[in-house]
C-alpha cells in the first residue's frame, strides 16, 4: 500500500508541479502559440528532463553539493541571463507585430530551451528537498529503493501525460488567436519572463548574503 500511495502522490505533485505558472510554461505557450503543437511539446519535455535532474539530485542525497556558493550563483546567473534573453526577444518579436508562419517543425533549441530553463533553477532543488523527500519519509518512515522507484516512476508518467496535453490544448486554442492577441500575449510573456529572470537573480543573492 505504501508504494501506491507514493506512486499516486508523486504523479498529484508533478501534475501540480507543471501546472503552476513559469518561466516554461510561457515560453512554451509563446511558441506553442507562434509555431503549433511540436514546439510546445519540445519545451515542455525539455523541462521534463531538468525536473528529472533536480528530483534525483534531491532524491539521492547529492543536495550537499549545491550548498556551495558558487555552484547556486553560477545555477543563478545562468538562469537570468538565459529568461532575460528569452524576454528580450519576447519584447522584440512583440514590437515587430504580425503572425509567424504556421510551421510547426521543431525550431533548434526548442527541447534545448526547457532544459536549460529547468535545469538553470536551482530552487527547485528546495522543492524537492522540501516536499519529494519529506513526502516519501511521511509515508515511509524508513524508505528503501522500492519507495524512491516508485517516487520517480509516478513523477516520470505524470510529466510525460502533461507535456502533450498542454501542447494539445496550446494548439488547439492557437486556431482563435488574432494578431493583436498574439501581440499581447509576446508582450506578457516577456515582462514574465523578464521578472522572474529578475527574481531568480534576487533570490540566487539573497541566499548566498550578497543582498
Amino acid at each position: 500500500m505504501e508504494l501506491e500511495l507514493i506512486f499516486a502522490t508523486a504523479f498529484a505533485l508533478e501534475i501540480m508541479f507543471c501546472a503552476i505558472p513559469g518561466a516554461v510554461t510561457a515560453e512554451a505557450l509563446r511558441r506553442g502559440i507562434g509555431r503549433g503543437y511540436r514546439p510546445a511539446l519540445w519545451v515542455q519535455l525539455g523541462s521534463l528532463i531538468g525536473d528529472l535532474v533536480w528530483a534525483v539530485i534531491a532524491l539521492v542525497g547529492l543536495a550537499v553539493l549545491f550548498e556551495s556558493v558558487p555552484v547556486r550563483l553560477g545555477l543563478g546567473l545562468i538562469g537570468c541571463l538565459f529568461m532575460l534573453y528569452l524576454a528580450v526577444r519576447a519584447l522584440v518579436d512583440a514590437k515587430r507585430g504580425g503572425m509567424p508562419e504556421g510551421v510547426e517543425g521543431v525550431e533548434r533549441g526548442d527541447f534545448m530551451t526547457g532544459v536549460v530553463l529547468s535545469t538553470s533553477n536551482p530552487f527547485q532543488l528546495a522543492f524537492w528537498l522540501g516536499i519529494g523527500a519529506t513526502t516519501i519519509a511521511s509515508i515511509a518512515p524508513h524508505p528503501t529503493a522500492e519507495h524512491y522507484l516508485a517516487f520517480m516512476l509516478g513523477f516520470t508518467i505524470a510529466g510525460f501525460l502533461w507535456c502533450p496535453f498542454f501542447a494539445y490544448v496550446v494548439s488547439v486554442g492557437r486556431r482563435f488567436i488574432t494578431e493583436r492577441t498574439f501581440r499581447i500575449i509576446q508582450l506578457v510573456c516577456g515582462i514574465f519572463l523578464a521578472y522572474v529572470g529578475l527574481n531568480l537573480l534576487w533570490s540566487t543573492l539573497d541566499s548566498i548574503g550578497m543582498v
